[in-house]
């Protein structure tokens, strides 16, 4: 594999989650739990200094070009902290997607430069809203030879279980 390049490499449904802690907590997000999930992840090095890659994964930024719509599917127009937070564990940021939706998002974890973990519940629109009800994401950033390696997975809650195929 090439610096630089990304190779999916998993995908799957398990059955029964519970929401990460904080979901169940807190009403500005939501305790909904989904009872199927999706899950989804891809690798990949980087031929930079892990401190440098982990800056720019992380930088709010950066999601508006990095994250864009797909088909039906939309993207990110801007990230912004709620006030007087601070990106870190237990911040809280909307996320504005290009589709006009507005997803309220809680950091679960931030450790520089090793691990990013989010999850947000509710608020997506038509027709994602058909089939996911919560995400939950993970930046994981080891050393490797040739660069840090980075690990995305992303787990989506699904409204239903017969909601998979069309995840």
């Amino acid at each position: 594999k090439k610096p630089g390049r990304f190779q999916a490499y998993r995908v799957c449904l398990s059955g029964p989650e519970r929401c990460p802690p904080v979901l169940d907590r807190d009403p500005a997000v939501g305790a909904s739990c989904a009872r199927a999930t999706f899950s989804t992840a891809a690798s990949g090095l980087v031929p930079r200094p892990r401190v440098e890659v982990f800056a720019t994964a992380t930088d709010s930024t950066n999601a508006p070009r990095t994250i864009r719509s797909r088909g039906p599917f939309a993207g990110i127009s801007s990230v912004e902290l709620h006030e007087g937070h601070a990106l870190a564990t237990g911040a809280k940021r909307r996320i504005h997607m290009t589709d006009g939706s507005v997803l309220e998002e809680v950091i679960l974890d931030y450790d520089p430069p090793r691990r990013h973990r989010y999850c947000w519940s509710g608020g997506a629109k038509f027709p994602f809203s058909l089939m996911v009800r919560s995400g939950t994401g993970n930046w994981e950033f080891t050393e490797a030879e040739g660069g840090p390696r980075i690990v995305w997975s992303y787990t989506f809650g699904l409204t239903s279980p017969l909601a998979y195929p069309f995840a």
